[in-house]
């Protein structure tokens, strides 16, 4: 299956533009023949908490009736981070709408970014489920940016049996670094694909570092630069993806029994 990545900017409160520029993109990808396409992390509303807490409320209805049709227009499936209205308050969701005009999945992040220079806590809940679907015989696995660092969430995934794990984020230029080693890591110690699509541009909470990636099962990299827009393809085999964990059956010699033991010093290095 083709599947693309998309590095784009957005402006922090332009719905609209925000949803004209990803229609432009996956008009783009499905002239290329992709049948799948990531977008980057709270795509509809741009990476502000201030932005997001005051619209992120009304914005759904609008960005669900537009993306539904886009993608069935283009007949792929989308994958686009965006802010979630639930009962308890507002989700940084990763949302994949199906080429037939349908709902395939909806991830709520589990782990919100709280740091010094962004905090996600402040409008957003945490989720508490992990998310899979399947298209096409290939089943994805889904993740929004700082779950990258919690190799916890995408172990369950890949023993679930996905081919391919999704992650949408707004990674920022200052902590680009770590960016593809840990997005090298998920994909090679789980024997999966890994689809990465980040954002690029200054608006926002911080300046943001793009090199949105394409990494195989066995950590061939395909990567975008740091600043311009546009789509980073790959393709998911799961013949290929099968083949390497009967090569090397790592996740068959998991030793879970011991992984719950905790050493009894480890909260004096925490």
């Amino acid at each position: 299956m083709k599947v693309a990545a998309v590095q784009m900017a957005t402006v922090p409160g332009d719905v609209q533009g925000n949803l004209d520029a990803i229609a432009a993109h996956a008009r783009a990808g499905a002239e290329a023949g992709c049948r799948l396409l990531l977008f980057p992390e709270i795509s509809d509303l741009g990476y502000d908490m201030a932005v997001i807490g005051q619209l992120g409320g009304s914005s759904w209805p609008l960005v669900r009736q537009r993306l539904l049709g886009l993608a069935a227009e283009c007949g792929l499936c989308l994958v686009c981070g965006v802010c979630l209205p639930g009962d308890d308050g507002l989700f940084n969701a990763l949302v994949a709408f199906g080429p037939r005009g349908t709902i395939l999945a909806e991830y709520r992040k589990v782990h919100l970014f709280k740091g010094l220079d962004a905090d996600e806590t402040r409008v957003f809940i945490p989720g508490r489920k992990l998310v899979t679907f399947d298209l096409d015989g290939v089943r994805f696995g889904l993740a929004v940016c700082y779950d990258l660092r919690f190799p916890e969430l995408f172990r369950p995934l890949a023993l679930s049996g996905c081919h391919a794990l999704l992650l949408a984020s707004a990674w920022p230029r200052a902590r680009i670094g770590v960016w593809q080693p840990l997005c090298v890591a998920r994909a090679v110690e789980n024997q999966c694909c890994l689809l990465g699509a980040n954002r690029v541009g200054e608006q926002g909470a911080f300046p943001f570092g793009g090199r949105s990636l394409f990494v195989t099962q066995t950590g061939e990299v395909t990567v975008a630069d740091e600043r311009g827009e546009g789509l980073v393809y790959g393709h998911v085999d799961p013949q290929s993806i099968a083949a390497i964990r009967r090569t090397i059956p790592a996740l068959n010699h998991l030793r879970p029994d011991v992984y719950v033991e905790v050493p009894d010093n480890s909260a004096e290095i925490l």
